[in-house]
């Protein structure tokens, strides 16, 4: 047998090797940690989509969902959640809170205004999002007229890519009758005030151009004596280029409104809050008379109080009519003067309306107390699928977000909330929230 000597590696090259070993090492491990593919394996999956996986597995992998079903090949390196027992379901989204937004006010027409502009970060209660199972929420300004549009964040603790949608809607808020006819009139008074400037600026501008090309025509005329062959420039004469029109500002205030009366594509929707069944009645008189929105129905989208009394029902079929998507606490009440039980969401959704659920207050409370809320929506006829779709789906439609979260399927953004039994059985407990695949809030560590 032969054997082949090998040359001795210089000492101080093996010592060079071993340090850069190390210093290299736990940059390789989180490389190839935050490469890896997540896979949640759960009792249960509610995918949204009409199919409920027993059991199920979701795979991530790049900040995407990528596979939905049970017994999926992944790697063997992937990160394994374990969920035996719970039952995920796509994260909750909170389509209208103020919960964390102290002295945020407006009364009057501030439609570029948003919440963010005050929020102190360190102090927002993200926990109590988290706790509840929301994985994004609306962030609104109260008062009264437009007092600001909607902004829609994730709720984790800590967020680089804090703003999901810098505007999802216009909150519409008008206490009463008076006041909600004086809003829309003078607000869209206002808005087409600045169209108006815009365009005299324009008829302006054009009527100057008409002048100076005149004038310059006149002006070739006398100069012809100096006779161009064929019009061809003197050496060193140089064309003029044709100026470009500079609109003038307009008030940042207004010019949402402005995009709704000349119905731009980035038009923000008007969300109407409604105190009273009458005032539904009053804001259909008032919004006729913008006379650019009479022969077009913008108001599809109405938030309405979680009353136990009151008659609300008076409107369900006005409402079922315009095909509204409606947002309420699931609440019951009482037909006036009686004590019949009346979930005015349920009746809504009977009607063909689409019903998001909020929570009654904006406090940690009431958010905790929205899936045994919606329950009692199944017990007054509203399917399983569709109470959870009011808090899933449908939110994620009215913020525009509906390609990239409320269902868990192939394709959307990897955000869950996982309980420890059906979320719609009383007493369920949201046990985890997950947010871009990351846990981002366990009840076994709290």
């Amino acid at each position: 047998m032969v054997f082949l000597a090998r040359k001795a590696r210089p000492l101080h090259v093996s010592l060079l090797v071993a340090v850069l070993l190390v210093a290299v090492g736990p940059f390789v491990k989180a490389q190839n940690s935050a490469e890896r593919v997540t896979v949640i394996r759960a009792s249960r999956v509610i995918t949204g989509t009409g199919e409920i996986l027993t059991p199920g597995e979701v795979v991530i992998d790049e900040g995407k969902i990528t596979l939905v079903g049970n017994q999926l090949e992944v790697p063997d390196d992937a990160v394994v959640i374990d969920a035996t027992g719970q039952t995920l379901m796509a994260g909750m989204i909170l389509a209208r809170t103020r919960h964390g937004l102290n002295n945020l006010s407006r009364n009057g027409t501030y439609c570029d205004w948003t919440p963010m502009t005050q929020l102190v970060e360190d102090e927002m209660p993200w926990q109590d999002f988290l706790e509840a199972g929301f994985v994004a929420a609306a962030l609104v300004p109260s008062g009264s007229g437009f007092p600001g549009r909607a902004v829609v964040v994730h709720t984790a603790p800590e967020s680089s890519g804090r703003i999901i949608k810098d505007g999802a809607y216009l909150p519409l808020n008008g206490t009463s009758s008076t006041a909600l006819y004086s809003t829309i009139s003078r607000s869209f008074d206002s808005a087409r005030g600045e169209i108006e400037k815009v365009k005299k600026a324009r008829e302006k501008w054009d009527k100057e151009q008409e002048e100076a090309k005149k004038k310059a025509e006149e002006e070739a005329k006398k100069a012809d004596g100096e006779k161009k062959a064929d019009g061809e420039k003197k050496d060193g004469e140089k064309k003029e280029e044709p100026k470009e029109f500079k609109p003038p500002a307009m008030n940042p205030s207004l010019v949402p409104l402005v995009k709704i009366l000349e119905e731009k594509e980035d038009a923000l929707p008007i969300i109407y809050e409604v105190r009273t069944p009458g005032l539904v009645l009053h804001f259909d008189e008032a919004i006729s008379g913008v006379k650019e929105l009479k022969d077009r129905d913008p108001m599809k989208l109405f938030i309405l109080p979680g009353a136990r009394n009151g008659a609300f029902h008076e409107v369900v079929e006005r409402l079922g009519e315009r095909k509204a998507t409606v947002m309420i606490p699931p609440r019951l009440s009482a037909l006036p003067d009686t004590y019949l039980r009346y979930s005015v969401p349920a009746a809504l959704s009977r009607a063909g309306c689409k019903i998001v659920s909020l929570p009654l207050s904006d406090d940690a409370a009431s958010m905790r107390a929205l899936p045994g809320m919606i329950a009692e929506l199944v017990r007054f006829g509203v399917s399983e699928e569709d109470a959870i779709a009011s808090v899933t789906l449908q939110p994620a439609k009215v913020l525009g977000l509906d390609d990239r979260m409320g269902t868990v399927e192939a394709g959307k953004e990897p955000h869950f909330v996982l309980f420890d039994s059906d979320p719609l059985v009383p007493g369920a407990r949201v046990m985890k929230t997950i947010i871009g695949g990351e846990i981002v809030w366990d009840r076994e560590d709290q």
